[in-house]
């Protein structure tokens, strides 16, 4: 038990560093166990974000589904790019970095203005908001890059194509 707790702090620096773009998921260990810790997290964390606006069940459909295609496009980019043995490794960075992304946007929610009318949409907020997705974005790309072995305007291509496919059925289905 102490090892998959010691796995999972290891994993959560890295995954910090690589929100900073100052790692990559081959630092990452080989065990999925912190990958299940990394995704229980990413819920309480989603709970916390959302949990007045959705269920618990609602969050955690929605979190399957993204972790889902994260791991079908790691799985088809990593069996093309016959690298197959990163693919824990990949995911594990990939739903880190969502982790990080949302416990910061969690903090940056607590401390700006809350916008007493739902009609009206605060410009502040809608900026960050922007800012958190495309840095999300970049990571993600980052790590596409780093993990798949391909050029930057393909990792880009990739993760912007896995978010548009990802709203597009939370849109649809929620």
């Amino acid at each position: 038990m102490n090892s998959i707790l010691s796995d999972w702090l290891s994993s959560l620096k890295q995954y910090f560093q690589m929100s900073l773009f100052l790692s990559s998921p081959a630092k990452l260990p080989h065990s999925p166990a912190p990958v299940l810790i990394t995704v229980l997290a990413y819920i309480a964390v989603g709970e916390l974000l959302l949990g007045d606006q959705r269920n618990l069940l609602s969050i955690t459909i929605q979190i399957g589904i993204e972790v889902l295609i994260l791991f079908c496009i790691s799985f088809i980019a990593l069996k093309f790019t016959q690298k197959p043995q990163r693919l824990v490794q990949t995911v594990s960075a990939l739903i880190g970095v969502s982790l990080i992304v949302s416990v910061v946007s969690l903090v940056i929610m607590s401390v700006l203005p809350d916008s007493g009318d739902a009609e009206q949409l605060n410009p502040l907020v809608v900026n960050i908001n922007l800012l958190l997705l495309f840095w999300n974005l970049a990571v993600i790309s980052l790590i596409f890059k780093r993990a798949f072995g391909v050029r930057t305007i393909v990792a880009g291509f990739i993760a912007l194509n896995y978010f548009v496919f990802y709203e597009f059925l939370l849109l649809n289905f929620f």
